[in-house]
């Protein structure tokens, strides 16, 4: 009787991607209560950590496991966001496959490098959803500068939690034994 042995590491960070979704949606309910003064009507602030998403599977994992962490997060967006469904899936896996391409040419362990592909990830994802969903505003002109600050903060939040969101990740692969780049299991 052979024992079949399953490949987890996808899993592992579409938990991790969870729980950072769950936090940020914790942070923008939050940030409900605060209102930006200049502006005249109601306006809070709305994080967007996209790119943040997809920075630790494109970098670490082998190319199918971080896809299918990758996929399955842009469905986790799509179902919560007020997107067309398949956006986020379609955005994410483009910047994952953009990465996986480039990958082998950087240092992809070090934390600063993944806080600069998070940071361009997250900017490209963002202007590429502003750009697609601003004709349905009323006021397209007005929105643009709400978008403006809401980028500054989003950008600001991932420069802070990346180095914290790749570790965790990366201690949660030593907490199982498992390697994030072959998935064999490691002794300790």
């Amino acid at each position: 009787m052979t024992v079949r042995h399953y490949d987890l590491r996808w899993l592992i960070v579409f938990g991790a991607n969870l729980v950072l979704w769950w936090l940020v949606g914790l942070a923008n309910h939050s940030l409900t209560a605060f209102s930006i003064p200049f502006f005249t009507d109601h306006a809070t602030i709305h994080l967007y950590v996209g790119g943040l998403f997809v920075t630790y599977g494109a970098l670490r994992l082998d190319s199918l496991h971080g896809f299918t962490a990758t996929i399955c997060t842009g469905l986790l967006v799509d179902a919560a966001e007020p997107v067309p469904f398949g956006t986020s899936l379609v955005l994410f896996g483009l910047v994952h496959a953009f990465l996986v391409y480039g990958r082998s040419r950087f240092p992809r362990e070090e934390l600063v490098f993944g806080t600069v592909v998070a940071l361009i990830s997250n900017l490209f994802i963002f202007l590429v959803l502003s750009i697609m969903l601003i004709g349905d505003n009323p006021r397209p002109g007005d929105a643009w500068l709400r978008l403006f600050v809401d980028l500054l903060a989003s950008q600001l939040v991932v420069g802070i939690i990346t180095p914290w969101f790749l570790s965790l990740q990366a201690q949660a692969h030593v907490l199982v034994r498992i390697n994030p780049e072959t998935g064999r299991k490691v002794m300790l």
